[in-house]
């Protein structure tokens, strides 16, 4: 049963991150993206696409040292905070940069999940929690698929989706 475990997990994986299925996976919804077209937002309220990548880089690199059991930076970050974007029309190689930077980490994501003892889903994401790593990861999954429909979402509004994608 932990090995089927930890298939199900690696399909939400790669479903998020490069496979195409049911959704359009991150790497496909941010192909032939530019810098300025990263950093449009609809209104003062919208978050931009530059804004979206941040916050899923912070978030998922986050959870990924914690299950590496790495040190982690014991600063309070407001959600917020992570939706970081460049003050100014960044050039795209800073916008290259970021998009390679979140989508390794979703890659170290599956190698972690695919080298990790199956025991170790079952077991508790922090001490004295009762959630363990399966269901964490779970919503981690979700999350990145909630806001890879974001990123398609803007690209619509912004007129740079290619429908044939």
């Amino acid at each position: 049963m932990s090995n089927q475990l930890k298939q199900f997990l690696l399909s939400q994986l790669a479903a998020c991150h490069d496979e195409e299925g049911w959704f359009v996976p991150l790497h496909k919804s941010l192909d032939g993206l530019t810098a300025k077209d990263a950093l449009w937002k609809e209104d003062l309220n919208s978050n931009s696409i530059w804004g979206i990548v941040s916050h899923l880089t912070f978030w998922n690199q986050r959870y990924l040292h914690r299950f590496l059991e790495k040190p982690l930076s014991e600063e309070n970050i407001d959600n917020t905070e992570t939706f970081s974007e460049p003050e100014h029309e960044s050039m795209e190689v800073e916008w290259f940069s970021e998009v390679v930077k979140t989508l390794a980490v979703m890659s170290e994501w599956r190698e972690a999940i695919k080298l990790c003892d199956p025991v170790k889903l079952m077991g508790p994401v922090r001490e004295n929690s009762d959630e363990p790593w399966l269901n964490t990861i779970a919503h981690i999954n979700i999350h990145n698929a909630y806001h890879i429909g974001q990123i398609v979402q803007i690209r619509k509004v912004q007129g740079t989706w290619n429908i044939n994608v």
